[in-house]
């Protein structure tokens, strides 16, 4: 087994594992897995691995089949491997939170643990429904998981996390919303089919399971991620890739404690052996679980069949297309470039979130999506030296600058 890596190769496949993208929709889902409190599970597949298997989630989508690599899963209450020694717990949440929009619920939770001493990483996936409390009476049916983020903030969500898991402390975090997942994606090798592979990641009303599917498929993609990448770490895109990770999310993590971090699990003995990385669903149950290929290769298949069971379903509705987000951000920023001169309070007001979520990235065209950068960023930069907010305003030039060094490196 291989015991260490060069702190380049470290630095690579870093930029894999922290920062994998996982996005959630905020429809809602009628999911029947039966909780065991306190207990743990055991994946025991029905089937023997194969890219071209196919199995059934329901009988209201019997005729239609997946692209996987297992059948079938079950989740049991058997034991998990349960490495000593130490462990950073890293929360990685994705936020619901629409353009310009500060709520944020917290819609794709999934806590990642390294255990650095023996090399080994567990993805713990909490459903958004989760029973949590948010703030509300319990007869408004509100006191759900995506709900705490929003409406209590941070550390109460992080809290609220501990206690389903039974996981303390989170050591850091790791939070992205739509915008910034695609460019993610892009950075992990999706750059042609990004908004598709965001979108199989999101569904949950193609599934008889649901959200508990939903969520199981986003941890599988974490795995797979690490497992597809690990041996291939020199052929990364390395420290281009892990510094515009960083600056895509909002996090705690700085470059150099994520180099830290890496270098000591590699050392530990982590690699591409697949008994080195497990997911786990919490609170614990029992259910049948589909586990599919998250290959790029097959999230084209995978968003086709998605789209004919939704349409199946009478699911459909309204979408909003490339071509309608695009048309309301330029509208944004070209209302707040005509407050500039004489309202660059109103400028910071329009104009902050969109820059926090990276809100550009969300369009297509590239070149389009570096002029809107630019703009939104000359924009609020004028109007924080305007109002005398020096430190706000070095923010937005800082990241202006980092770009441009990234894009030169490329």
């Amino acid at each position: 087994m291989e015991r260490s890596k060069s702190p380049r190769a470290l630095i690579r496949l870093l930029s894999l594992i922290s920062f994998v993208v996982l996005v959630s929709c905020s429809s809602d889902t009628t999911d029947d897995a039966t909780e065991i409190p306190g207990s743990q599970h055991k994946l025991t597949s029905n089937s023997k691995t194969s890219t071209t298997s196919s199995s059934k989630t329901g009988s209201q989508n019997e005729d239609e089949t997946f692209v996987v690599t297992d059948s079938t899963v079950t989740l049991r209450n058997n034991d998990f491997p349960k490495p000593k020694g130490r462990v950073i717990n890293i929360m990685v949440t994705g936020v619901d939170s629409r353009l310009g929009d500060n709520t944020m619920h917290a819609d794709a939770n999934h806590l990642v643990r390294f255990f650095l001493d023996s090399g080994c990483v567990e993805i713990i996936s909490i459903p958004r429904d989760t029973y949590a409390d948010a703030g509300f009476d319990d007869t408004t049916n509100l006191n759900k998981l995506t709900n705490v983020r929003a409406n209590r903030g941070r550390n109460t969500y992080h809290k609220a996390i501990s206690e389903i898991t039974g996981v303390s402390p989170i050591h850091h975090w790791v939070e992205f919303g739509f915008s910034q997942a695609i460019g993610l994606l892009e950075i992990l090798g999706y750059k042609e089919n990004a908004p598709s592979t965001l979108r199989v990641l999101r569904s949950r009303q193609a599934y008889s399971a649901g959200d508990y599917q939903r969520v199981y498929n986003q941890g599988q993609f974490i795995r797979q991620a690490m497992l597809r990448n690990v041996k291939h770490a020199d052929d990364m895109l390395g420290d281009l890739a892990l510094r515009a990770a960083l600056m895509i999310v909002d996090t705690d993590m700085s470059y150099d404690q994520c180099s830290t971090l890496l270098e000591a699990l590699v050392a530990g003995g982590f690699s591409d052996d697949a008994s080195r990385i497990w997911v786990r669903l919490a609170p614990s149950m029992i259910t049948r679980m589909q586990t599919f290929s998250f290959d790029s290769a097959n999230i084209v298949a995978l968003n086709k069949q998605i789209e004919h069971r939704i349409k199946k379903l009478g699911l459909d509705s309204v979408k909003i297309t490339e071509e309608t987000y695009e048309a309301r951000l330029n509208k944004l920023i070209a209302n707040a470039e005509a407050d500039t001169a004489k309202r660059p309070r109103n400028v910071i007001h329009a104009l902050r979130r969109p820059f926090e979520q990276r809100a550009w990235l969300q369009v297509p065209d590239r070149k389009r999506r570096a002029q809107y950068c630019d703009r939104l960023c000359v924009a609020l930069e004028k109007s924080y030296r305007k109002t005398k907010q020096q430190q706000s305003a070095d923010r937005v030039r800082a990241y202006v600058n980092e770009v441009s060094k990234l894009t030169e490196g490329k």
